[in-house]
């Protein structure tokens, strides 16, 4: 018996006798209109297929024709190039002429250097502003696919990706700029600065610079002879922000620098202008608000005697006086020693029994960063702390235990309780 095939032809509409089932496994598929890609990536076989490769770098059609951003000429090493040697040129100008230059030329300068050092180590592409059709299936896959590997992406890589002689150059002019002696440190000018070295990675100026910043010598604006003023360290205003201080020992730890991370610690939050800075921000208020205390008690006591008529008004006001007074101190006493005792905060660095509460209140970001770095340089694991070895951890040991602090106290550690 002969068999007959059952294959539907193009042309053919009348179905016949043959089901719908057969009818469409062996009708021509059609295919959904994709994206049009370029005829290299269609016929050539490559390991990753195309729906996993970015669009920006295969998909050549005008309806993905990128465009370039404002920031198109920070992206390229060109002109990085020239507007490194115009702000080059601007800061020589600044410390070849003979009168001091004002802290707002000064903090634009800085502010220009860091928008270079920020272009060369931004890690984003630039976003195409037009936005492809909504029913393209693979486009809209390679996006899912890229925003996937951009979360993946660490975000703690340390190891930057730019020209190091651009950043050395950055680094260089603007240390030197900071460092001439004609140029005020200011806050302002502290803060473009740090920021520059810390997107570069380029710390070891800082412990020189956190230095100057307290001890330099102030010159007299738009004078000329300059003329310089002295300095003083313990000021208020001498103080290195706690914020800017953390910034550049994170980038500092980062690099496993430990002699370098010491000197910054030395130069920021072991200075007398730190300390006296804190108490002035963080006690001020609440010493001023002890000191009015006994007249706002007296205040009050001699009004509550006026609501009484069982002795005598002078005698009621002085028990009142006295026991609001007693109230105030003792829960102020309680709130003190609650504030000083706090240890919570603490993982691996403790103080050393005996140290007073108030100067464990005054250097409790000292601590903080010695904590931070024994975290740094130690094991990870909770149980394996005590453990570590060698010159460095044995000259951290020691340097902590020079500041009225312990490492590793026994008694404190996991399995020891």
């Amino acid at each position: 018996m002969k068999r007959v095939a059952l294959t539907a032809q193009r042309g053919f509409k009348n179905p016949g006798s043959v089901c719908q089932l057969c009818q469409f496994s062996t009708a021509t598929p059609q295919r959904l209109p994709l994206a049009r890609l370029p005829t290299s990536t269609r016929t050539r076989s490559s390991p990753n297929p195309p729906a996993l490769q970015s669009p920006r770098q295969h998909v050549k059609s005008p309806l993905y024709y990128p465009k370039l951003s404002s920031r198109s000429f920070a992206t390229k090493l060109p002109n990085a190039g020239s507007a490194i040697q115009l702000v080059e040129q601007e800061a020589s100008t600044i410390q070849t002429t003979d009168r001091v230059p004002s802290n707002e030329v000064v903090v634009e300068l800085l502010q220009k250097c860091q928008k270079i050092a920020q272009s060369l180590v931004s890690q984003e592409h630039d976003q195409a502003e037009g936005s492809p059709d909504e029913g393209n299936a693979i486009s809209s896959l390679l996006d899912m696919e890229e925003k996937r590997g951009a979360k993946q992406t660490p975000q703690g890589n340390s190891s930057p990706n730019f020209d190091p002689r651009l950043a050395d150059t950055i680094s260089q002019i603007a240390t030197d700029l900071v460092k001439d002696e004609k140029v005020f440190i200011s806050p302002e000018v502290l803060e473009s600065y740090t920021k520059i070295q810390t997107l570069l990675q380029r710390t070891e100026h800082f412990p020189e610079i956190f230095h100057l910043f307290a001890n330099k010598p102030v010159p007299e604006e738009n004078s000329s002879p300059v003329k310089f003023l002295k300095a003083n360290p313990k000021s208020v205003n001498s103080a290195i922000p706690a914020d800017l201080a953390n910034m550049a020992l994170d980038v500092a730890i980062a690099q496993k620098n430990l002699s370098l991370v010491l000197a910054i610690i030395d130069n920021t939050f072991c200075a007398p202008a730190f300390h006296r800075a804190k108490v002035f921000k963080k006690a001020g208020v609440p010493l001023a608000g002890l000191a009015g205390t006994p007249a706002a008690c007296y205040a009050l006591a001699s009004w509550a005697s006026s609501f009484q008529n069982t002795m005598d008004p002078s005698t009621a006001t002085g028990i009142a006086f006295a026991a609001s007074l007693a109230y105030v101190a003792g829960t102020s006493s309680l709130g003190i020693v609650a504030i000083t005792t706090a240890n919570d905060q603490m993982e691996r660095v403790v103080w050393l029994p005996g140290i007073p509460l108030r100067e464990r209140w005054l250097r409790e970001e000292e601590r903080a960063a010695m904590d931070k770095v024994a975290v740094a340089w130690g094991f990870k694991d909770p149980y394996m702390r005590g453990e570590e070895v060698g010159e460095e951890w044995e000259s951290l040991r020691e340097f902590i235990g020079m500041r009225g602090m312990i490492l590793d106290k026994t008694e404190l550690m996991a399995g020891m309780e």
